[in-house]
């Protein structure tokens, strides 16, 4: 479980990196009018399955602690509720926002301003729960 925790923990640095990375191109080529190339859609193509790796590995984690928690009292507690109800909706709807930004992508011949909406409401939904002071401290 470790190894899981590990993973999960330093997949998330990629998975920020490229989210990141996808906002910033599709917003160049947004502004600019630039025609989608191979190069944004390669770009929302690893971003995309960045951010599904991440969900899986999370996902299998959550249900590998969750099994070892008695789940009484989640609601009561800021961090527990943090843990095991913030975060995982939220980076659900992360992974959403991105994948529907991906194939809004995918069929466009440019890059309209509604993908750079997805993308940043995405990293807005991922960077929001973020647990900070267990990932960092």
């Amino acid at each position: 479980m470790d190894f899981i925790k590990q993973f999960h923990s330093g997949w998330a640095y990629l998975t920020i990196l490229m989210g990141v990375i996808f906002v910033v191109s599709t917003l160049v080529y947004a502004v600019s009018k630039k025609d989608t190339d191979n190069v944004v859609k390669k770009i929302g193509l690893i971003t995309t399955i960045a951010f599904h790796v991440q969900l899986l590995v999370g996902l299998v984690y959550y249900i590998m602690k969750f099994s070892q928690f008695e789940g009484g009292n989640i609601m009561k507690s800021d961090i527990l509720r943090l843990t095991f109800v913030e975060h995982p909706m939220m980076m659900i709807a992360s992974v959403a926002f991105m994948t529907v930004a991906n194939a809004k992508l995918k069929r466009s011949t440019i890059v309209p301003m509604s993908i750079v909406i997805f993308a940043v409401v995405s990293m807005a939904c991922l960077l929001s729960r973020i647990p900070w002071a267990i990932w960092l401290g």
